[in-house]
């Protein structure tokens, strides 16, 4: 607009018709439609709000502020026309809010009024708030702002031009600033400027961060004219202009150091100002809030161009009524030493009255430098105390709610926004007494609901940590006044778990306790609960089972060691007690020794006691007690030595048995009196002393007596019978008596008869010929397994016969009773196995694995003792080309071997063979992640969780929890432990289901060779086990069972495996359910899982099943080996119906008492038999009942 230019056109002034330049519009205001501007004053500029403050009079002296306080409204500038033929330019329109009403002054004809315009921007001035934004970018913050203040292409409209990218900031905090002053903070620390625009209809706000994004507009080429008094002839140009110059820092330099940093160290950051005589020093900035090192050379960054931008500066006048903040602005007559291509106009002030002309006041810098918004550090919010804040959790957690890196959710007390649980903060660090490398630290783990302190690093709000825990009236502290506890120190978990000490004089105690199986140490004055005296000392207790263990050695001592002076393994008591009875058992293995006695390794005893025992230098366990050691149990008590077991008493040993008193030796068992004797007696029942492959012999110094009191004396010899004495001799031999001696022979008897020959035989004992248990039957076809008779001396009869003993499964008959009836079934019918051992035996089948069609078994007498064994296999698979349903080959191999491991439990009473595999079974989800696997959150702020797909997320590798996985689709996945499964899945209900289908094989063991062939009554009945055992966050389970297969389990799986499951089974959704996964109904996906455990491979080829090896050659499938297996009994290479092929998709009936949906053939047993034949030694068949 040029110079002249007042506020009416001076040519038209004595017209009819005057132009007015300038007006209020505000539709909905039909008052401001009169409104007279007399006069205006605006400032503009990058980074601030539009301000117009207008004045103008009106005919109505009572206008209301209601009317235009709060209104939208635009300040309309009308150019003129350059003369009376010409059309006028285009209206230029600042749009805006009226923030200000005033009533100036009024004479009779009109009033005078004040307002002021404002862009909506200043309209965030009156919204003062105290929140925080988690995992937002910078624009994203200013985005979410400006639409809550309706932004919204209707009041207002924004638009973001930015050429850096900005990275997502897990923690921003607005601490006591207004919405605006928080916008432009966000803005000056990340290089962002914004500018206040106008187009036809509403205000609009743009946002830049590069000279690229500066307004260039050829209009505002102009010339550079110095006022001089004479007319421009209404051309636009600059009056006057000035640069300033200052010195600036020649280096900028940030540093800090951050907590989830790897490695943990300050990171620092500079950058200089080259080719620039004019600059000086250094800028030194700590503490910024920055992870990476790219960061810190983007903050130093802009700190430099933050400088430069302000190096130089040009103010200047002139009356361009299009010259707005971020255009550039160039002279036409005239070139800048430091701005060759122009003046970036920063900010501007325009004013206009009926006594001056529209002109403009600007600031301005070179174009060519990057603008940046002042920083204005000292300006920024600091919170140099703690706020308080109360740990929370995603929801219904008892224990602590953690991070993998060990750090807490917290909802801030100051915050009123509405936030899903378990993101109502970012993680959030403990400050703890002592932490360290190697995972040291202090660390009591804090639950939902507890009130803590929230600090913030070097006081910046954007640097949350949890400085320290309260307790609150509520939950109130446990050292509190009175007795006890005024004298206590405490650390007590919130399941009871206890460290407490106590300081009273003269009842000093440490008590470690907790309430799984009231688990206490106590040390020193022990009291109960009613603060009643328990005891001195020390006290380990548990109601549950205890362990005492140490690698190198336990002393256990009751020795005085007063005042704790001596070493800790200081046994000087119980050596010296050793040393003095190993000198006098050495005095009575001497006698012993020299009366042909068996004596103790006396020389080995004491070496051990100095070498190993002494000082515990080797890992022995050493009891020492200077009155005495007890040992009282009413059960078993056992001692077991690898070596020698010695037993050393000064005075008397005594061994007492209620029962039966029992010594065994493998060699030798030698019993030696010094000077009282050997007494062994007998209050009831026989005494049998026998040598059962070697002499007997019996000899005294003395008399020898043989007596019985009240029954016979029986001799017996096998081959002679001999008594002598001085020469005379009685020989009974080969069924003749002997009588001889060197002198004379006498009778002494009443009457002598004499009889025809007669003859006795007395009962003698069988001897066992080798250390073997008691086995019959089937035993007999163990290898070396020969049967033992009873040992014991048999019953006499008057004609010298001994009966045998009865074989098992006989009965003895009754001689003279007639045989009752027998069954058809029974083991007395005519074809009967009573003797299996001897039973002919036929050649065994050249392929035992075909399963047989069975006869109807006849009985058999077979036994055999239990056994059990864990086995281990690997699938009979080997890899070929997968292929699609149309046998069109994917890009991807299949039929890896895999191993497997199970338990074999033969119960021979019941003659059950029990296959279990046990499962531990780990719940875990599975999330979208990015490269570093932090959870991808979704539109609705959740977490978004995926089902699982074999081919997807385990194609190249199995998958680990927390370690981040490149699916096949390019996608990046992370796996995270749940608390538990899932209500949909029923372990019980899942295991019966299982069983209930591997178990439909139908089929039995037989054994193979038997001359009964299919008839065969040696027969083992296989069933399947699973057990399934919930390892939440992969604990232990199974009580030291051996744990056979770890599964992971999905709640949703599209396509499980052998080591991953899902709880439901899902499908993506057609057209109808585009985009979701929809449910299907309960498989045998499970049991089909399951049964590779047990190492059966697929039936099923499509997609890569893992087919029998024999359906594979040269890498690819063979389906004429298909073909000509088909419907035989061996492993298929497709089935509709059986579990390992499509029958795991078929749908488990809801209906009690119904079959299995999915078949299991008797061939499934062929892995088990192999394992059998293994285990007995025996050769075993597949038999199955006819179909």
């Amino acid at each position: 607009m040029a110079s002249s230019t007042t506020f009416f056109d001076t040519s038209a002034r004595a017209g009819v018709n005057v132009h007015q330049f300038y007006s209020l519009d505000m539709p909905q205001t039909k008052s401001a439609a009169l409104a007279d501007i007399f006069a205006f004053e605006g400032t503009r500029g990058i980074g601030e709000p539009t301000k117009y403050v207008i004045r103008f009079t009106h005919p109505q002296h009572d206008l209301s502020r209601d009317e235009y306080l709060n209104k939208r409204a635009a300040f309309v500038i009308q150019p003129p026309p350059r003369d009376r033929w010409s059309q006028p330019e285009s209206a230029r329109r600042v749009h805006g809010v009226l923030t200000g009403f005033a009533l100036l002054n009024s004479n009779r004809d009109q009033s005078t009024y004040e307002v002021v315009l404002e862009s909506r921007l200043a309209l965030l001035r009156g919204t003062r708030r105290c929140r925080f934004f988690l995992d937002m970018s910078e624009p994203e913050i200013v985005r979410q702002i400006l639409k809550e203040h309706d932004f919204n292409q209707i009041f207002a409209s924004f638009e973001f031009k930015l050429y850096r990218e900005y990275r997502k900031r897990s923690f921003v905090m607005q601490w006591g600033e207004d919405d605006l002053t928080f916008l432009t903070r966000l803005c000056r620390r990340t290089g962002i400027w914004f500018v206040c625009e106008a187009n036809v209809k509403r205000e609009h706000v743009r946002f830049g961060d590069d000279f690229t994004h500066y307004r260039r507009d050829p209009a505002l080429t102009v010339a550079y004219r110095e006022r001089s008094g004479m007319e421009t002839a209404g051309i636009e140009s600059v009056s006057s202009l000035e640069m300033r110059a200052t010195t600036v820092p020649k280096r900028h330099t940030v540093r800090t150091y951050h907590t989830e940093r790897q490695p943990a160290e300050p990171i620092e950051a500079s950058k200089d100002i080259h080719e620039d005589r004019t600059v000086y020093g250094e800028d030194y900035v700590w503490g910024t809030p920055y992870l990476t090192d790219e960061e810190a050379k983007q903050e130093a960054l802009l700190r430099h161009e933050a400088a430069l931008a302000t190096q130089v500066e040009y103010h200047g006048t002139c009356d361009l009524l299009d010259l707005t903040p971020g255009s550039v602005l160039k002279l036409s007559n005239r070139t800048l030493p430091d701005a060759k291509h122009g003046l970036l106009a920063v900010r501007l002030t325009c004013r206009a009255s009926r006594n001056e002309p529209y002109h403009v006041e600007f600031s301005a810098i070179p174009s060519d430098r990057l603008y940046r918004l002042p920083l204005l550090e000292d300006t920024w919010p600091r919170i140099e105390g703690v706020i308080t804040g109360t740990v929370a959790s995603s929801g219904g957690w008892r224990d602590p709610y953690l991070d993998e890196q060990g750090r807490y959710t917290i909802h801030i007390h100051p915050d009123r926004d509405t936030r899903t649980p378990g993101l109502q903060s970012c993680p959030m660090r403990l400050a703890k007494p002592f932490a360290g490398a190697g995972r040291t630290g202090f660390h009591f783990g804090l639950v939902e609901g507890t009130v803590v302190t929230v600090g913030f690093l070097w006081g910046n709000p954007d640097l949350p940590y949890i400085s320290q825990v309260l307790h609150t009236a509520e939950d109130t502290d446990p050292i509190i006044s009175g007795y006890p506890w005024a004298t206590r120190n405490t650390i007590r978990t919130r399941s009871n778990n206890t460290f407490e000490l106590d300081d009273r004089k003269g009842k000093e105690h440490i008590k470690l306790a907790t309430e799984h199986g009231k688990t206490q140490l106590n040390l020193g004055y022990t009291v109960d609960r009613d603060q009643k005296p328990r005891g001195t000392g020390f006290e380990l207790r548990t109601d549950g089972p205890g362990h005492v263990r140490a690698g190198e050695g336990v002393l256990v001592s009751a020795d005085m060691q007063e005042k704790a002076n001596g070493m800790h393994a200081d046994m000087d008591p119980a050596m010296r007690q050793f040393e003095s009875m190993q000198a006098r058992v050495q005095m009575l293995a001497a006698s012993a020794e020299a009366s042909k006695a068996e004596v103790a390794d006396l020389k080995a005893e004491n070496a051990w006691l100095k070498n190993e025992l002494a000082g515990l230098k080797k890992s022995v366990i050493a009891l020492s007690a200077p009155n005495g050691i007890g040992v009282a149990t009413p059960d078993r008590v056992m001692v077991s030595a690898g070596n020698d077991v010695s037993v050393a008493s000064g005075a008397g040993f005594h061994l007492n048995a209620l029962r039966r008193f029992t010594a065994a030796a493998g060699e030798r068992l030698s019993l030696f009196a010094q000077r009282m004797g050997i007494k062994i007696f007998a209050a009831k029942g026989p005494v049998q002393i026998q040598a059962q492959s070697d002499l007997l012999s019996l000899a005294a110094e003395q008399d020898v007596t043989v007596s019985s009191v009240n029954g016979s004396v029986l001799m017996r010899a096998r081959k002679e019978f001999i008594i002598e004495c001085k020469g005379a001799f009685i020989k009974l031999a080969n069924g003749c008596i002997t009588l001889g001696a060197p002198y004379d022979l006498y009778w002494e008897v009443a009457r002598f008869n004499r009889r025809p020959a007669s003859q006795m035989h007395l009962g003698a004992p069988a001897f066992a010929p080798a250390l073997f248990p008691f086995e019959v039957g089937c035993e007999a076809w163990r290898k070396n397994a020969a049967l033992a008779r009873d040992t014991s001396p048999a019953s006499v009869t008057r004609d010298g016969a001994a009966a045998p003993a009865p074989m098992a499964g006989q009965t003895e008959s009754v001689g003279g009773a007639a045989d009752p009836a027998i069954p058809s079934d029974s083991r007395r019918v005519p074809n009967a196995d009573l003797d299996a051992e001897h039973e002919s035996k036929l050649p065994t089948k050249k392929d035992p694995s075909v399963p047989i069609q069975l006869d109807k078994a006849v009985y058999c007498n077979w036994h055999m003792p239990d056994i059990r064994r864990d086995c281990v296999d690997e699938t009979e698979t080997e890899i070929y080309q997968a292929l699609r349903a149309d046998r069109v080959p994917v890009g991807s191999v299949a039929g890896h071997k895999f191993p497997t491991a199970f338990e074999l439990a033969y119960n021979g009473r019941h003659k059950l063979l029990e296959v279990t595999v046990r499962i531990k079974i780990v719940p875990v989800e599975l999330f979208r992640a990015d490269a570093t696997g932090k959870e991808q959150l979704g539109r609705d702020g959740q977490k978004q969780r995926v089902p699982f797909h074999h081919d997807v997320h385990a194609y190249a590798r199995p998958m680990t929890v927390d370690t981040p996985t490149n699916g096949s689709d390019g996608k990046f996945y992370v796996m995270r432990y749940r608390d538990g499964v899932g209500r949909k899945f029923d372990v019980k209900r899942s295991k019966q289901q299982v069983e209930s289908v591997l178990n439909g094989h139908g089929s039995v063991l037989i054994l193979d060779g038997c001359s009964k062939e299919a008839a065969c009554g040696c027969r083992v009945v296989v069933r399947f086990r699973v057990e399934f055992l919930i390892g939440i966050g992969d604990a232990a389970v199974g009580d030291g069972k051996k744990i056979h297969k770890t599964i992971f389990l999905f709640p949703e799986a599209e396509r499980a495996d052998a080591g991953t499951w899902g709880e439901i089974q899902v499908v993506k959704g057609g057209a109808k359910d585009w985009g979701q996964f929809v449910s299907l109904p309960e498989s045998n996906v499970v049991a089909h899982e399951c049964g590779h455990l047990f190492n059966f491979p697929d039936e099923y080829w499509e997609w890569g099943g893992y087919v029998h090896k024999r359906y594979v050659k040269d890498g690819q499938l063979d389906f004429e080996a298909g073909e000509y297996f088909k419907r035989q009994e061996v492993w298929q290479i497709r089935s509709d119906e059986n579990v390992m092929g499509y029958g795991a998709n078929l749908p488990v009936s809801q209906l009690a008492g119904t079959s299995p949906s999915a078949r299991a053939q008797p061939y499934y047993l062929e892995y088990i038999r192999r394992h059998f034949c293994e285990m007995t030694h025996k050769q075993w068949r597949i038999g199955y009942e006819p179909k």
